[in-house]
């Protein structure tokens, strides 16, 4: 007779079993996949951050590049990577908008941003302190020119001023501000982790702004 951790080991095999008659292999294995993700980025998420405040200016910065670009309370915007969904407080506190805010994170749902596809078109995307992470960030900013109606902004760390790879052991992709604006990005500099001009913001608009 089998302990209890045999027994239950049994119970899960045949639970899995049984989903994989349901769905396919390849689907059960996605949901494994996603799940372990998942798990990563919260560990990831638990890491020792500054404060809010001390990180406004990105968020700030963000918004701002959005309304230049029309943001109104009509657009709907999604936040790839939203983390703690810091854009949303500062969207909604700082300048009364009354859109809609969809957060789309790997520890959210396990969504692996590295392979993401947008499902559908939306007015706004922001990436924010996300493409350094990617190993392609050039796949998903052309994912969001063919899917945003109305624009997208993100923002990075300046390699000219900073070591990006040594600010996190997950960034893969320093972005200097030329290959930027090589993807038809328009990019401006500011002051985000406490050096000059320490970081990128970058912007596309369907429509050109004036």
């Amino acid at each position: 007779m089998g302990t209890p951790v045999d027994r239950a080991d049994v119970v899960m095999d045949r639970g899995n079993a049984s989903r994989c008659r349901r769905r396919g292999d390849a689907d059960l294995a996605g949901d494994v996949a996603r799940s372990r993700f998942r798990v990563t980025c919260e560990e990831y998420a638990r890491l020792d951050r500054r404060p809010y405040h001390e990180r406004k200016s990105r968020y700030l910065v963000a918004v701002d590049r959005m309304l230049r670009g029309g943001l109104c309370d009509r657009d709907i915007v999604v936040d790839i990577g939203a983390g703690y969904t810091e854009l949303d407080v500062c969207l909604r506190v700082d300048h009364a908008w009354r859109g809609r805010y969809v957060p789309v994170d790997g520890w959210i749902d396990g969504t692996d941003i590295e392979e993401w596809t947008p499902e559908f078109e939306c007015d706004w995307y922001a990436a924010l302190e996300i493409l350094e992470h990617l190993r392609d960030p050039r796949r998903l900013v052309e994912e969001l020119k063919a899917s945003a109606t109305r624009g997208f902004v993100i923002t990075t760390p300046n390699p000219e001023v900073v070591d990006v790879l040594a600010m996190d052991p997950t960034h893969v992709t320093p972005l200097p501000r030329g290959l930027l604006e090589s993807w038809d990005l328009y990019t401006t500099v500011h002051n985000f982790y406490g050096q000059h001009e320490d970081g990128i913001a970058a912007l596309w608009t369907r429509e050109l702004v004036r």
